[in-house]
């Protein structure tokens, strides 16, 4: 178990992958997950004749960048993340760094001296001043979830896919009524603004009823959000995305721009916000994949959604000359757990030998928090 490391996430658009690759390989990271994705916007369109114009939804091709990084190389190695690909330019993209526990057989070797060098380190971290809501539905029903988010201007949604296990196969010829194929959807919102996204998702996507999806959020640190909300045609010499950003940093936070009022985390029914909850997010091939959710579901667990990935690794490239990594096939399980059973369930997990030395699988849990009871699709 190792508890000094950080996730960093870097959502980008297709056409600034290559600079980032070329980064990750001058930080010789040993270890990168990626998943193919989509980020979500509105468009302004001309109407018929040219008369009225018609705002519809677009989407650009993203690629979802997973790794880890020692804690006090954290923010360092974002910013120059962001600054090698100008990230923080609309429409490119995001970052933001997750912190939890990590598990693993065999510990992770980083080049801590050219980290050092080329991004430096910060033994204090910054605040977790956003908030990540994932929401997970029947594949099909997502866009209608990021039009709701996108017409209140808070983020760029991002979505990708995955398929449900669980809930589903317990259902026997009900089954059916339950859709394997699942659609997830990010929303990188701030913290201030979380439970107004959630009071809007949840009666659109009827989460609050069993079988239709499931909803969580948790806390991360964002140098870097994807405000680009609206792309056409730029008119001014600053865009909007780029005004924000630079009173964001005036001001030093983003609570300046909240559109809802400070109240108490409770939900529209009155109930408070379940704070008790534990994701656990296991990689590894599909053997140790299959090994893990078994071990979870007999021990408590409800569901579980499987995604494909792939996992590169950077070590190998050269400053002088960049080479494409080797890629490997990889699995993510994401399983939500009250907090109550996680102990009994990471003990059984341990006890079937995936953490044994050796083993390159990892999990990694952190604190969540669901607005609704808890349900799994």
């Amino acid at each position: 178990m190792q508890n000094n490391f950080s996730t960093i996430i870097c959502i980008a658009d297709v056409n600034i992958t290559d600079l980032l690759d070329k980064t990750l390989s001058d930080l010789a990271l040993p270890e990168v997950f990626v998943q193919r994705a989509k980020q979500i916007f509105l468009v302004d369109t001309r109407g018929f004749l040219g008369l009225r114009p018609v705002t519809k939804h677009d989407e650009s091709r993203a690629l979802f960048y997973r790794f880890y990084v020692p804690s006090r190389f954290e923010h360092g190695v974002m910013r120059r993340i962001a600054e090698a690909t100008d990230l923080r330019m609309g429409g490119r993209g995001c970052i933001f760094a997750q912190r939890g526990v990590i598990w693993r057989g065999t510990p992770l070797h980083f080049d801590e001296a050219k980290l050092e060098v080329l991004c430096g380190s910060d033994d204090e971290l910054s605040p977790e001043d956003y908030a990540c809501i994932c929401c997970t539905v029947s594949r099909g029903l997502g866009e209608s979830l990021a039009a709701a988010v996108l017409e209140l201007g808070l983020c760029v949604p991002v979505v990708f896919f995955g398929s449900g296990m669980g809930l589903r196969d317990k259902l026997g010829l009900l089954r059916i009524t339950v859709p394997v194929e699942k659609e997830i959807i990010w929303f990188l919102v701030p913290r201030s603004d979380a439970e107004l996204v959630e009071k809007t998702l949840i009666p659109r996507a009827r989460l609050d009823v069993p079988g239709h999806g499931f909803l969580y959020k948790n806390f991360v640190h964002a140098p870097v959000v994807n405000l680009r909300v609206r792309q056409g045609k730029r008119v001014h010499a600053a865009t909007m995305e780029q005004v924000i950003a630079a009173l964001d940093e005036v001001r030093g936070s983003s609570d300046w721009r909240r559109l809802s009022t400070k109240t108490d985390d409770y939900s529209e029914s009155g109930k408070k916000t379940s704070a008790g909850m534990r994701g656990l997010f296991f990689i590894g091939e599909e053997e140790e994949v299959e090994i893990f959710r078994q071990t979870a579901m007999a021990n408590g667990a409800r569901g579980a959604t499987l995604n494909h990935l792939e996992m590169r690794s950077y070590r190998a490239g050269s400053q002088d000359q960049f080479t494409p990594p080797e890629s490997h096939s990889r699995e993510l399980c994401d399983i939500i757990i009250p907090a109550a059973i996680e102990e009994s369930v990471l003990t059984h997990v341990e006890k079937a030998g995936l953490f044994a030395a050796g083993q390159s699988c990892m999990l990694k849990t952190l604190p969540l928090e669901n607005p609704v009871s808890f349900r799994h699709v």
